[in-house]
């Protein structure tokens, strides 16, 4: 485990090139609280594609709730407090959550995530891209990724990204891989 460093006053532009609209990466622990953010990072999490990929077994059924959405963000900050793990929101022009992204650990190979709401649909590419950048600037080594098997959009995102599909995991999982270094 190392201490990676990534900027305090981190922002940095994301280009949507299907719609030309501009976003902002930011650090999560110092953006989108309050009532609006738990509302935002609720109504994106219950939409359909991204309740049954990532919460639907998760949560055995049941819909995301505000609840879930604290944890997130308390989760968030703490993983940039302790150093262990590094929580990113993609703001719309408005200031509003439209994504979220996220290394997994604080290893030289570290596992990355993403997300992004139906209505900004185009802008993941470019946020995993930055995410890349950002990652080696703090020390990271190589970066990988899992989806699950069907998942066809997720892993568009990741090979236009410079990930490169490996072996899938013993889980059925499909596993990309995308070396930083040297």
């Amino acid at each position: 485990m190392l201490a990676m460093r990534f900027p305090e006053d981190l922002r940095v532009p994301i280009d949507n090139p299907l719609t030309g609209a501009r976003y902002e990466l930011v650090r999560a622990d110092g953006a989108a609280r309050g009532p609006e953010a738990l509302e935002r990072l609720v109504e994106i999490c219950n939409e359909p594609d991204i309740y049954d990929w990532l919460f639907r077994e998760l949560l055995g059924g049941r819909p995301y709730s505000e609840g879930k959405a604290r944890e997130f963000l308390e989760w968030s900050g703490a993983g940039w407090s302790a150093g262990t793990h590094f929580v990113f929101l993609v703001l719309d022009g408005e200031g509003r959550i439209a994504a979220a992204c996220d290394i997994k650990s604080n290893d030289t190979v570290a596992e990355v995530g993403y997300w992004a709401g139906r209505d900004h649909r185009g802008v993941m590419t470019n946020t995993v891209r930055a995410l890349c950048a950002l990652a080696a600037g703090a020390g990271f080594g190589r970066l990988f990724a899992r989806t699950k098997a069907g998942n066809l959009r997720s892993q568009g995102v990741l090979l236009r990204a410079g990930f490169a599909r490996v072996q899938d995991d013993p889980d059925g999982h499909a596993r990309f891989e995308l070396p930083l270094g040297p």
